[in-house]
Formats: structure tokens, C-alpha cells, sequence
């Protein structure tokens, strides 16, 4: 339990690094960058909900847990980032701020997207430095909506619709799921022909 946390905190507070140097430098460049966050989860098989989803080595309560830690790492960088870069909040109050406004259909739709990407980033066997970048700039320049990382932003802004962490969440394990049940499909297609 304690390795679970410790890797489960770790991991939320490595992907909410990736916020800040978004928030920091934005754009094409700042979606590059913030790809280093997710790098150093993999690298360093720290334990992040997205990522791990899927994987059946864990238990849904080991799945749920590992969200919690999660959710408490990126809230304790982002609380701390907050504070010590104050310049932060205002970037970051305006990419939550949209959130509230959003139907939960959108907010779903969003965060299954970012779903298939995290799941593409993080299983994959060759090249991986190459799908981590990939992944995670695909997601934040389409705007999808990565559970982890809207906790981070929220915990430097100090705001957001109380909803919308957990329907990501949702969305983002829908998403994982469903792609990979079809490149699941997919490889045993390729195995019968």
C-alpha cells in the first residue's frame, strides 16, 4: 500500500510539473514540454490512473486509490506552485474557468480522447519517448481533458466546477478502455488472417 501511494503521489506531482511549464510557456512549445511530465511517470513507473487504467494487474479499488493519490499529489504541487508563482493562477483560473460551462456530454467526449491518447503514450512498446510526445501534445492542443492535469491546474487556480475532475476521470477510463478493446480487436484480426 504505501509503494502504491508513494508511486501514486509521485505521479500526480510529476503531471502537474507538466501543467506548470505549460502555464509557463503555452503553445506548441509548452505541449512539448509538458510532455516531460508524463515521460518521467514512465520512466520512472510511477503509478498514473491514465496510464494504468486498463491494466489488469490492479484491482478497480487499487484503480480508485491510485486516482486518489493522484488527485492529492497534483493538489499538493499545484497548492504549492500557487503560492510560490503567483503569476500561475491567472493562466491557470482561465483554462479551468471554461470548464463550469461545458455540458458533461462535452466534458466526457473530451476526456475519453484524452483517454485513447494516454493510453497510446503510455503502453507503447518501441519508441516510447516519441509516443509520449505525441500523445501528450495531441491532447492538450485538441483541448482534451486529462483528469490529472485539470487537478493540477485547479489546485493552482484554486477553482473548478466540482464535477468535472470526476467526469474526467470517467471519460478518460472510457477512453482508454475503448481503444483498447479495439486495437485488441484489431491484433486478433491480424493473428486469424
Amino acid at each position: 500500500m504505501i509503494t502504491h501511494l508513494k508511486k501514486g503521489i509521485a505521479a500526480g506531482f510529476l503531471i502537474t510539473m507538466g501543467c506548470i511549464v505549460f502555464l509557463k510557456v503555452g503553445g506548441v512549445a509548452g505541449a512539448a514540454l509538458f510532455s516531460a511530465g508524463l515521460w518521467f511517470v514512465v520512466n520512472y513507473d510511477a503509478e498514473l490512473f491514465t496510464g494504468r487504467v486498463t491494466h489488469t494487474a490492479y484491482t478497480p479499488v487499487q484503480k480508485a486509490e491510485m486516482l486518489a493519490f493522484n488527485l492529492i499529489g497534483a493538489g499538493i504541487c499545484g497548492l504549492l506552485a500557487g503560492l510560490v508563482m503567483p503569476d500561475l493562477r491567472e493562466a491557470a483560473a482561465a483554462l479551468t474557468a471554461g470548464y463550469a460551462e461545458q455540458s458533461l456530454w462535452s466534458v466526457l467526449w473530451k476526456s475519453a480522447m484524452c483517454g485513447v491518447c494516454m493510453y497510446l503514450a503510455t503502453t507503447a512498446k518501441n519508441d516510447r519517448i516519441l509516443h509520449v510526445v505525441y500523445g501528450v501534445m495531441l491532447f492538450i492542443l485538441s483541448g482534451y481533458a486529462h483528469s490529472i492535469a485539470l487537478a493540477g491546474y485547479a489546485a493552482i487556480a484554486r477553482q473548478i466546477a466540482w464535477w468535472v475532475i470526476p467526469a474526467a476521470a470517467a471519460g478518460n477510463a472510457a477512453g482508454s478502455y475503448g481503444i483498447k478493446w479495439l486495437l485488441t480487436a484489431a491484433g486478433e484480426g491480424k493473428k486469424q488472417q
